[in-house]
């Protein structure tokens, strides 16, 4: 009796298992695919957003650009404004390479023409991001609930198929107004998985001044929180000196600085002929092989 009635229990905690199983959320399916895919930076990291000030030549905005508080200012209302796309309603909107939000390249080089200026982001070692590169793999359960709940419709044209991969692809079908409540279930799960970044093939100039195995890839940011607590500092920097009279804190100084030297180590390497003429470079702009691979050790994908 005793054995018949554990094996009863047992055989009723399983069943309460799989129901719960079984009521699962499209959501809550979704948030656990994307818990298992995300991935932390490790380290410190520096990515870099080019743009142009948004009515650089009126009165106000000139203003604003003389004090640190006001150049501040410009940079959240940048990022603010690029981010917050990423989560309004869907539209009709065709996107960019990974859809709505703010882009960073993993090189101060590779995005000079998008702007005057340039915002240097050091990420958080433990900040969350997804590979779309490699694409975010759903299982079958989620996809089925997906279906079953009416978050899309089997119909091809909406490009987003039965077996599902997270990728580039899907960021920008999602402004598609017909894949509104996709979009917004999307939304809810990387919300509450803390996911505010993700990785897409693109391009970089990091192969001549961390080898040919170095990434070629880019970030968009979609987080919307104003502090920005995925990165332990954000400062603009006038690498291309557009406002040479600026008092520019510590900060911006050394930001500007350091992004212009990798700038120009990437430009003398890219008609480098060797490879040990490329380190004779590094080695001559960062004077040391210390400080040279410390700077290298802060970039996304540098394999030195």
């Amino acid at each position: 009796m005793i054995k018949i009635g554990r094996f009863l229990a047992f055989a009723a905690v399983s069943l309460t298992f799989a129901s719960h199983a079984l009521a699962l959320s499209a959501e809550a399916l979704l948030a656990r695919d994307l818990r298992a895919a995300k991935i932390q930076f490790g380290q410190e990291q520096r990515l870099y957003h080019y743009f142009d000030i948004y009515r650089e030549e009126d009165s106000s905005t000139q203003a604003l650009m003389t004090s640190p508080e006001g150049r501040r200012k410009i940079m959240l209302d940048r990022i603010s404004y690029a981010t917050s796309k990423f989560w309004a309603p869907a539209s009709a909107a065709k996107g960019l390479f990974a859809g709505e939000g703010l882009y960073l390249a993993i090189d101060p080089s590779v995005s000079e023409s998008y702007g005057k200026m340039l915002i240097e982001f050091k990420v958080k070692p433990s900040t969350f991001y997804i590979n779309l590169a490699r694409g975010v793999y759903l299982q079958s359960d989620t996809v089925k609930a997906i279906y079953a709940e009416h978050h899309l419709t089997a119909d091809p044209g909406f490009e987003i198929p039965d077996s599902m991969r997270i990728s580039e692809m899907t960021l920008n079908t999602i402004l598609r107004p017909e894949n509104a409540r996709f979009r917004s279930l999307l939304q809810r799960a990387l919300k509450a998985e803390n996911i505010m970044m993700a990785e897409y093939l693109w391009r970089s100039d990091l192969d001549v001044i961390c080898g040919e195995e170095s990434l070629q890839t880019a970030f968009v940011y979609i987080g919307t929180d104003p502090t920005l607590p995925e990165f332990s500092s954000v400062e603009m920097a006038d690498v291309k000196q557009a406002y040479p009279s600026l008092n520019l804190t510590r900060s911006e100084q050394i930001a500007s600085i350091e992004a212009q030297k990798l700038i120009t180590l990437i430009r003398v390497n890219q008609d480098a002929g060797s490879h040990l003429e490329k380190v004779q470079n590094a080695l001559s702009i960062y004077k040391s092989e210390q400080s040279l691979h410390k700077t290298l050790g802060t970039l996304h994908g540098c394999s030195p």
